[in-house]
């Protein structure tokens, strides 16, 4: 089609088309920052996790894929690697080569997000006419952006954003070095957290973690509903993070927490 045969309708589609891609990737990243990755890493650990073969990319395979300078790139690993999401291995033909591996909880955080981006791919593949019939991405968003607000996690030691809302200490025990009367939080709510035995169980271990998240929203289910209901209703007022003293917070119990509380606004909104 040449430029002069464009019409009104033409130039409406390709400005859908324009928002909906932004809507999405947007999304995207707010997944991303909801489970303590940046955008850049989600999209490092699906290069790491996608690459064909068994042998793993290099830093340059990286670089390629993500249309970055080779400097950039190693900036990159080696930020997701002291992060603990990343490992390096050399090349068992040539040990002149290094290839990168996802960590046990890189795994485990990229196959959480993997699911919620899947799951948006179905809710678009079951729409016939696609992005450029024009329907609403936000209307199909997932649990998490179904709701004004989202709901975000982190550190209780890291500093307190502009945005963050409503903080709420979501861990058993007080946080080491954190004075009362300087909490970084509004709320402490202790009784959401995991059971003494459930939690000594776990111990973080990464290779734990999705039975740990099953056993824990079982819990959850029994014995949490009201606060958890609570928590829901806090997002329609304002955004509301839950804080940890956690070090891993993407396999953190406030992580599935978190999503839980999502997962109750989804249900609100659902037609």
């Amino acid at each position: 089609m040449d430029q002069a045969a464009l019409g009104d309708d033409d130039y409406r589609e390709l400005l859908t088309l324009r928002n909906e891609l932004r809507r999405f990737l947007r999304w995207s990243e707010q997944q991303a920052k909801a489970v303590g990755l940046t955008d850049a890493q989600h999209q490092l650990l699906l290069v790491i996790r996608g690459h064909p073969g068994t042998s793993g990319p290099s830093i340059s395979d990286v670089a390629d894929d993500l249309l970055l300078r080779h400097h950039s790139a190693v900036e990159l690993v080696q930020r997701a690697e002291v992060a603990g999401y990343v490992t390096r291995r050399h090349d068992p033909v040539d040990r002149r080569l290094v290839r990168l591996h996802l960590s046990a909880t890189g795994d485990a955080v990229l196959e959480k997000l993997s699911s919620l981006h899947a799951e948006e791919l179905r809710r678009l593949a079951a729409n016939p006419g696609g992005f450029s019939e024009g329907t609403d991405l936000r209307a199909r968003r997932p649990p998490v952006a179904s709701s004004a607000h989202v709901v975000d996690v982190c550190r209780v030691y890291d500093r307190p954003s502009a945005d963050g809302g409503w903080r709420v200490l979501v861990d058993r025990l007080w946080p080491r070095g954190v004075r009362a009367d300087e909490a970084p939080f509004d709320e402490w709510l202790s009784s959401v957290a995991p059971s003494s035995e459930l939690r000594r169980w776990y111990d973080h271990d990464p290779a734990r973690f999705s039975e740990f998240a099953q056993r824990y929203r079982a819990e959850l289910h029994d014995q949490h509903a009201h606060d958890i209901d609570r928590l829901a209703e806090l997002v329609a007022e304002r955004p509301l993070t839950l804080v940890t003293a956690s070090s891993e917070v993407a396999i953190s119990a406030a992580s599935v927490l978190a999503d839980e509380i999502r997962s109750v606004l989804g249900d609100r909104t659902s037609p």
